[in-house]
C-alpha cells in the first residue's frame, strides 16, 4: 500500500493526541481497533465515509484533514530543507544544531524523515563525529545499501546517499560503490523520481568522473560525463556543465584522443563564459594550460 495511506492515518492519529482523545474515543462508532490499526500500518487507505466521521469526532471536517496533511508536509519539508542548505554552506554544526530541535519520531512524511536523518548524517560525518567504517554502515541502512540499485526510481536522499558511501568508500580504496553508482546512472533504467532538486544530477555525474579519474577508467569518464551533458542540454540548466565538459576532455586527452578533448575543452570554456564568473575561469584556465601544455588563447584561436 503506498506510504500516503499510512502516513495520512499516522496524521490523523496524531491530531487525536492532540486533542488528548484516547484512540477507543475516537473510533467508537466508527471502526474497530483493528481496523484502525490496519489503517495506520498502511495495509489500506481510509474511504471518505469513515472520513469523515473521524473528522466530526475531531472537530474538523474532511476539507480541513487534507488541507492540515499537505500543509504539515509543506512545513516539514521546508524545515529539513533549512537544515539541508546549512549541509550544503558547509555549516555542519549550525546544521546539527538546527536538526536538535527537531523530534525526528514526529515526522508525518518518511522522505522527510528520511532527508533529515540524511543531513544529520552528513553533518556528524563531516566534523567527525562518527567515523568512515560508522557512516558507511549508517548510509547504506538508510537506504538499503546494495540492494537499493533494483530500485525502479530513485529520490533525491537516495542518489545523494549513494554519493556519499562512493565518496567515502573511495577514500578508503573501496570502489565497489563507485562501480555500483555507475551502473545505476549508465543504466537506461535510471529514473529520477523527484520532480524538484533535479540541480543535484549534473553534480552527481561530475563527482562520479572525478572518482572515475582517480580510478584511471577514462571510458566510463567518457561515458558518465556525455550523460551529464546530455542531461544538462535537455533540461537547460549549466549547472556542473563546465566540470563535465572538462573531465570529458581530460578523459579524451588521456586516451589519445586530442580533437575531441580540445573540441570539448572549448566548450567547457563556452560555459564557463556564460557564467561570468572570473575566479572560476581564470582557475579553469590554469588547469587547462598545465594539462594541455598550450595556452588559452592558442585553443580559442583553433
Amino acid at each position: 500500500m503506498e506510504n500516503n495511506a499510512k502516513e495520512f492515518a499516522l496524521f490523523i492519529d496524531g491530531i487525536r493526541i492532540n486533542r488528548n482523545l484516547s484512540r477507543d474515543e475516537l473510533i467508537e462508532g466508527i471502526m474497530s481497533i483493528s481496523q484502525y490499526k490496519r489503517y495506520l500500518r498502511g495495509d489500506t487507505s481510509i474511504p471518505n465515509s469513515k472520513l469523515i466521521e473521524l473528522a466530526d469526532k475531531l472537530n474538523l471536517s474532511i476539507h480541513d484533514l487534507h488541507f492540515l496533511f499537505r500543509d504539515q508536509n509543506n512545513d516539514e519539508y521546508k524545515r529539513v530543507l533549512q537544515i539541508h542548505n546549512l549541509v550544503t554552506e558547509k555549516e555542519y554544526q549550525k546544521a546539527l544544531n538546527l536538526a536538535m530541535k527537531f523530534d525526528s519520531d514526529m515526522f508525518i512524511y518518511n522522505y522527510n524523515k528520511m532527508f533529515y536523518e540524511y543531513c544529520v548524517l552528513r553533518s556528524q560525518h563531516a566534523i567527525n563525529m562518527v567515523s568512515d567504517v560508522h557512516v558507511l554502515d549508517l548510509y547504506s541502512t538508510l537506504i538499503q545499501y546494495p540492494d537499493c540499485e533494483n530500485n525502479e526510481s530513485f529520490n533525491f536522499v537516495e542518489i545523494s546517499t549513494l554519493l556519499q558511501i562512493a565518496l567515502t568508500s573511495a577514500k578508503i580504496e573501496n570502489y565497489t560503490p563507485v562501480d555500483l553508482l555507475y551502473r545505476i546512472l549508465s543504466s537506461d533504467r535510471f529514473r529520477y523520481s523527484s520532480s524538484v532538486e533535479t540541480m543535484i544530477i549534473p553534480s552527481v555525474y561530475s563527482t562520479l568522473a572525478s572518482i572515475l579519474g582517480i580510478m584511471d577508467d577514462y571510458d566510463k569518464i567518457i561515458e558518465i560525463t556525455n550523460l551529464g551533458i546530455d542531461y544538462c542540454i535537455q533540461r537547460q540548466t549549466s549547472n556542473a556543465l563546465p566540470n563535465l565538459y572538462y573531465f570529458n576532455a581530460i578523459a579524451n586527452l588521456d586516451l589519445g584522443n586530442k580533437p575531441l578533448a580540445l573540441e570539448s575543452a572549448r566548450k567547457c570554456f563556452m560555459a564557463l563564459y556564460l557564467e561570468n564568473k572570473p575566479t572560476k575561469f581564470d582557475g579553469f584556465k590554469q588547469y587547462f594550460e598545465e594539462d594541455f601544455k598550450m595556452k588559452l588563447d592558442d585553443l580559442i584561436k583553433l
